[in-house]
Formats: structure tokens, C-alpha cells, sequence
């Protein structure tokens, strides 16, 4: 089945160029040459995914970006300038599922948004997943949240998709290129700067002291462990998984 993308790029013979090469990828484009265009197609239309030129003359494109993050959970792809490391951690903070430095070549972007629609793939799936508990941790993999001591602890999109990655092997070591895959993409996997960002963003909201942590530990050289410790107050528990009908009746996981 052909997904539906909404493109909104000013430029109007870049605009054409790029939805002729989704199109021969068998992609239904739409198309958009202004924010308030693209806001009104992502409201009526719901495409199964986005992507977006910061430079627009109407709307800031980071704003552009939150609000469509805000109205729809697809993937969306920026494209904006590159060498500027804060700004490209500002848009995928502000909900952008990947940023592609200009210039971008039209093979280059049809990769990076088969990529994003595989990982969206990956997530539906986890929301089979179980709640994964690990001392005053519970992380919710269906609903998508975190709370410790009960309390909701607010993330961003990549700083979830982090969590959820060390989450369904917790206990286990999850390797660098595998996070890198897996958050941000396989074009991703040797850029281990943005992982210790991110694994520091993540201590700061998890760990009661950053420099001693329980949870998130480092594996020197290979990669990352989400600590499996006893829920706070008793023993591990079982959970059970959220399934589908396929799946037997009374399955359980450990939480």
C-alpha cells in the first residue's frame, strides 16, 4: 500500500523535482508551498508523514515543526542548513523524527523517510509491549510515558525513543550503533556525540544524582544498560503485555 507525504517546500521547482522522485517510489504526494498550506493538509489529510524546508517566510520552521508535532504523530523529516549542531538539536527536540543537512539529493531523501516510516513501524509494534519497571522507574511502552515515584516526567520525542530502545532490553547492554540505528537512524550510527547528549539529558531527569547513576549505566566501548532493579517497595513483578488477538491469553512479562 502507497503512503500518503505531505512536502512543503517554498521553492517551487525544488518543491516539483523532490515529489516527482517520491512519486516514482511509489509515494502519493501532496504538496505545500507555505506553512498555513501545510498545517491545513496535515489537519484535513492526515499524511503518513511529513516533510518540511525550515526556510519559509510566513512561519519560523522550528514552530512550524512543533505544531504539526501537535496535531499528528507522523514521522516528520526537516530539511534545513547544516553546521549548526544546536539548531538540528532544537528540531528534533521541537518533534522532528530526522534533519537532513542541505543539499539534499532526492535518493538521499527517499532513503531517510523509508527509514523513519520503518521506525514508526517498530513503535506500533511496541505498543504490544509490556510496562517495564525498574526500581521508582515505570515506563510505560504503550502510552508512551515515564514516571518515577509516580510522578509523570515529561520527555521529548528523541529523549522517549532513547528510553523505549534501553527499555525493551532492560537489563541487557544495548550497543551504540544499535541506539543510533534505532533513534535516529541507520545513517546515524557513528555519530556517538548525539548519544552522550542525549544519555545526559535522559540522567538528568531520571537519576537522583547524575554522577553516581543507577539506572542508566555506561558499558565502556560497547554501549548503554538500562538497570534492572527491583521495583521500589517489593520484589519484581509480572506484568502483563498488551497483545493482540493473536497472541495467547495470559501472557506476562517481566516488569
Amino acid at each position: 500500500m502507497s503512503r500518503n507525504v505531505l512536502l512543503v517546500e517554498a521553492d517551487g521547482p525544488a518543491r516539483v523535482a523532490a515529489a516527482r522522485e517520491l512519486e516514482s517510489n511509489e509515494f502519493e504526494v501532496s504538496q505545500a508551498s507555505n506553512a498555513l498550506e501545510g498545517l491545513r493538509e496535515v489537519y484535513e489529510q492526515r499524511p503518513d508523514a511529513v516533510i518540511v524546508n525550515l526556510a519559509m517566510p510566513e512561519m519560523d520552521g522550528e514552530e512550524f515543526t512543533r505544531i504539526v508535532r501537535a496535531l499528528a504523530d507522523v514521522p516528520i523529516l526537516a530539511i534545513g542548513p547544516g553546521g549548526d549542531p544546536e539548531l538540528i538539536v532544537r528540531v528534533l527536540d521541537g518533534g522532528a523524527d530526522d534533519y537532513l543537512e542541505q543539499p539534499v539529493s532526492e535518493i538521499e531523501l527517499v532513503g531517510r523517510l523509508r527509514a523513519a516510516l520503518r521506525r514508526v513501524a517498530r513503535q506500533v509494534a511496541a505498543e504490544r509491549a509490556p510496562t517495564v519497571r525498574t526500581g521508582e522507574l515505570e515506563i510505560d511502552l504503550g502510552e508512551r510515558t515515564l514516571r518515577k515515584r509516580g510522578q509523570v516526567i515529561p520527555l521529548t520525542p528523541t529523549e522517549w525513543g532513547l528510553l523505549a530502545a534501553l527499555a525493551h532490553r532492560v537489563g541487557h547492554v544495548a550497543p551504540h550503533r544499535f541506539l543510533l540505528s534505532t533513534v535516529w537512524g541507520d545513517e546515524y550510527v557513528d555519530d556517538t556525540h548525539y548519544l552522550r547528549i542525549y544519555v545526559g539529558y535522559l540522567r538528568k531527569k531520571i537519576e537522583d544524582n547524575v554522577s553516581e547513576p543507577r539506572y542508566l549505566l555506561s558499558q565502556w566501548g560497547t554501549g548503554y544498560r538500562l538497570a534492572d532493579l527491583p521495583p521500589a517497595g517489593g520484589p519484581p513483578m509480572l506484568v502483563p503485555v498488551r497483545r493482540s488477538d493473536e497472541q495467547a491469553d495470559g501472557e506476562f512479562a517481566i516488569g
